[in-house]
């Protein structure tokens, strides 16, 4: 029996890296700071690139998670989920949304048509919905998914919010974001069969 593939978006535990934090100007920043580790206004995630030891299934991967949603890449595979046909590129939801032709927020990558199957079987997070695949004629980043910073009563650096959504103009709050995932609007859904 051969295992599973790993899925492109899915973290290694050799990935984990220190996120040195501290605040430089009232943002959130590193202390040993890297050209181009702020995007859309946040600072983004640290992770390591090696993808070897254990599988850490139930996670994402940072920056494999927002190269997919800027690229249009399949969270499986990590190529274009773009249909060389139609132009239109494949995605598959953890449920159907609501009025099909207006603007739907979502973290989850695309998912190349080739791949829609073994994505089903394998994402935790689409099992737990009713899943809906479907084609979009485009997609915009609207916001991402952080853990939000501030100071304690010593002043030490410490997550005053998990996971929550930051759009892209909460200027007041991009500023104290680690970024984690990219939010993305999807337009012009159309429902597929596979």
């Amino acid at each position: 029996m051969t295992s599973p593939r790993k899925p492109y978006i899915t973290p290694y535990a050799e990935e984990s890296v220190e996120l040195p934090l501290t605040f430089e100007g009232g943002r959130l920043a590193y202390r040993d700071a890297l050209p181009g580790e702020w995007m859309f206004g946040a600072l983004w995630a640290r992770c390591g690139s090696r993808r070897e030891g254990k599988v850490l299934w139930a996670m994402v991967h940072t920056l494999r998670q927002r190269r997919c949603m800027l690229k249009g890449l399949c969270r499986v595979c990590g190529q274009s989920a773009t249909d060389p046909v139609t132009g239109r590129l494949w995605w598959v939801l953890s449920s159907a949304p609501v009025g099909k032709t207006a603007p739907w927020p979502t973290v989850g990558p695309p998912t190349c048509r080739e791949h829609v199957t073994e994505a089903l079987g394998a994402c935790p997070h689409l099992r737990r919905g009713r899943p809906f695949v479907c084609t979009v004629g485009d997609h915009t980043p609207i916001g991402v998914l952080a853990n939000l910073y501030g100071h304690d009563d010593d002043g030490r650096i410490v997550e005053t919010r998990h996971q929550i959504a930051v759009g892209l103009d909460e200027t007041h709050l991009l500023p104290r974001a680690l970024a984690t995932q990219l939010l993305v609007s999807l337009r012009d859904i159309r429902p597929e069969t596979v």
